[in-house]
This record gives C-alpha cells, sequence and structure tokens, in this order.
C-alpha cells in the first residue's frame, strides 16, 4: 500500500510540474504532499415583466408545456414544506436580520403572508448579502445569503420545477440533481473507460455561474413554460440588488445586472442546468460521451485525435451560450497519464478517491 501511495503521489507531482500553452492547456491544481485515501470505485424573444406579473396573463408567444404552476407553489402544503426544508439548512439572516427562530415564532402568520403576496402577484424578492467564501481550489468564491422569506419561496418554486425539468434533463448530468451523486458521475467515467474510451477532455467553464446571461436564460424557461408567477419570481431573482456589509451600510456591489447568477440560493444550481442542458444537448447529438457535473465536465473518447477534435466542438458549443472554457483547467489527458474529477483520481484502469486535503 506504500509504494502505491507513493507512485500515484509521484505521478500526480509530475503532472502539476508540466507547463503547457493556454490554447490546450493542462488542469493546474495544486496538489500538496498528503497522503491519498485509496478506495475503488466499481464502474457501472423575452416578454416585457409588466406584461406578465398578473395573474391571467400569458405570453402570446410561449411554447412552454407547462401551465398552472402557481398555484402549486403558493399552497399552504408546498409552503410549510419549504419552510422545513429551509429549516432544517440552517442558516443566518439575510439583510433583513430576521433569523430562523424570529420567523417560526409567527410560524403561520408569516407562511399565510407570503401566500397571501404570492396569488396577488405582489411578491417583491429582497436584497441579496453577499459573503466571500475560499475556494477548495484557491482564490475566494462569492455566495449569496438570501433573506428567511426567499429561501422559502425558492425552495417553493424549485419544489415545483425541479420534477418537471428532471424528466428533460439527460443522463449524462450528474450534479445538483436529486437522486443522482459525485460517486454515480465517477462510476460513469469508469464504464466510458471500460469500454474503450482512453482519451479524455477534461474541461472546466470559466466563472459558469457568473456568465449566465438573464436574457439567454429567460428564453429558454419561457419555452418551458408560461406560467406568470414562475417567469416573474426567476427574473426578479436574477435582478436582485445585491449588497456587501464590508463596504459599507447599504452599499450596493458592482455587478453586470445583465449576466450572472446567485451561488447559495437553492435555484441557482437549478438555472445553471437549464442554460447548461443546451450544451448536453449538442455534445450527445455529436455522439460524444460526455459526463457533466455543473461546470465540470470530461468527454471519453477511444484515440487522442477523437478528444482534440472534441475539445473544439465543446469549446463551440460553450460560445454559442456566451461561456468559455477555462484554459488553465482544460486539457486533453489520457488514462495512463491519470487525471482527478470530482475529488476521485482516475489513472490506468485505477481509481482511488482522494483525502480532502489533496482534493485542493
Amino acid at each position: 500500500m506504500g509504494k502505491t501511495v507513493a507512485w500515484l503521489m509521484e505521478l500526480m507531482q509530475r503532472q502539476r510540474a508540466k507547463t503547457t500553452q493556454p490554447a490546450q492547456a493542462r488542469k493546474v491544481r495544486d496538489v500538496p504532499p498528503q497522503v491519498i485515501a485509496p478506495q475503488a470505485i466499481a464502474p457501472q424573444a423575452i416578454v416585457p415583466v409588466d406584461q406578465r406579473d398578473r395573474p391571467g396573463t400569458r405570453p402570446a408567444e410561449a411554447q412552454g408545456c407547462w401551465s398552472s404552476l402557481a398555484p402549486q407553489i403558493y399552497a399552504a402544503a408546498n409552503l410549510l414544506q419549504a419552510w422545513r426544508k429551509v429549516k432544517a439548512n440552517g442558516g443566518g439572516p439575510g439583510v433583513d436580520g430576521e433569523n430562523l427562530r424570529d420567523f417560526e415564532t409567527h410560524l403561520d402568520t408569516n407562511l399565510k403572508g407570503l401566500q397571501s403576496q404570492l396569488r396577488r402577484g405582489v411578491y417583491e424578492p429582497q436584497k441579496v448579502k453577499r459573503v466571500l467564501v475560499p475556494k477548495a481550489s484557491g482564490g475566494l468564491r462569492p455566495l449569496a445569503i438570501l433573506t428567511i422569506r426567499d429561501r422559502i419561496v425558492q425552495r417553493a418554486v424549485y419544489d415545483v420545477l425541479a420534477p418537471l425539468y428532471e424528466r428533460r434533463f439527460l443522463d449524462c448530468s450528474y450534479g445538483f440533481r436529486e437522486g443522482r451523486s459525485l460517486q454515480q458521475a465517477a462510476q460513469r467515467v469508469a464504464q466510458w473507460r471500460d469500454q474503450g474510451r482512453r482519451w479524455v477532455v477534461d474541461g472546466d467553464i470559466k466563472d459558469c455561474f457568473e456568465r449566465i446571461e438573464h436574457r439567454r436564460l429567460m428564453q429558454m424557461i419561457q419555452r418551458d413554460t408560461d406560467d406568470w408567477l414562475v417567469l416573474r419570481l426567476i427574473e426578479r431573482w436574477l435582478n436582485a440588488q445585491v449588497f456587501n456589509e464590508m463596504s459599507g451600510r447599504g452599499a450596493q456591489t458592482s455587478r453586470d445586472p445583465a449576466v450572472g447568477t446567485f451561488q447559495g440560493g437553492v435555484i441557482s444550481p437549478l438555472l445553471a442546468n437549464v442554460y447548461l442542458h443546451a450544451f448536453d444537448q449538442q455534445m450527445l447529438q455529436s455522439k460524444l460521451a460526455l459526463v457533466r457535473y455543473a461546470d465540470d465536465w470530461l468527454i471519453l473518447c477511444a484515440k487522442k485525435p477523437e478528444a482534440d477534435a472534441a475539445l473544439e466542438r465543446a469549446t463551440q458549443a460553450l460560445s454559442q451560450l456566451r461561456l468559455a472554457i477555462n484554459p488553465y483547467k482544460t486539457r486533453v489527458v489520457s488514462f495512463e497519464e491519470g487525471f482527478r474529477f470530482l475529488g476521485v483520481f482516475f489513472v490506468r484502469n485505477e481509481q482511488y478517491v482522494l483525502s480532502p486535503a489533496v482534493r485542493r
């Protein structure tokens, strides 16, 4: 076992030392000399909001197949279930200072108030507090802290929308989906490998959440549903004001109002999957073996020229969504060289779960 770990660490360190050009950049991540925990994985046209703010208003050009979602969203049972999930997740107050205990003190009154506002179409999402948290790979990631009320409403919308999108999303997508996991994605990679696909495009989307275009995303959602409440709330959340307490009380942070979704809200990963569904479709239409977990993805190929072509195809597909690969975290690599994906190190015919320290 000791020799195996030493060999793996030496292999990973050799990869880290290699220098490459950004156009075909290799995935560069610091790998501290920690112990790897060996653990094999078994194979296996936007309508202006003023025209749809009220119940009964339907965009003429909407091609959505999901209608009448609003009553499901503001149903008392759905709001109560949303509250229970928000409470179970914990977390501090948003910009209004209201915490979970405060809200629960008058729970029935508060939930009825939310229900009334949603039914009448007057609910307005509140400002978003932004904090910075360390990334596992280094640097800082902005996270949004919503108010308790917005968390409940987002969860209520998510609980209605997510099951509908689950029927539409493709099998190659694993991130932030009910009943799917990191381990399942890793197992799928091993299955493709064992079928002879030994070359891999190890891809990463540059600042994916921060670059999602609001208008394009709303067009996608509007093709799926014409429900006035869903469209209104999602557009309001996308355009919510962001405040940074460190910049002074009530000081608004700078951000492009036309792009980006807030990481931290329950709806954001779902919206990202909706946006990247077009990428999934194009990859599968090109008969490529894609495994995607949020903005991290692999395309597995039988030969290196196929992998090089797949990288070009993926780059083109992302550019159509106004997204780009991260050239310093994207490369073409073989299983013989080894690579990391979702906390697992794949090398030759083996895979090892990495300890948290090594994943950075």
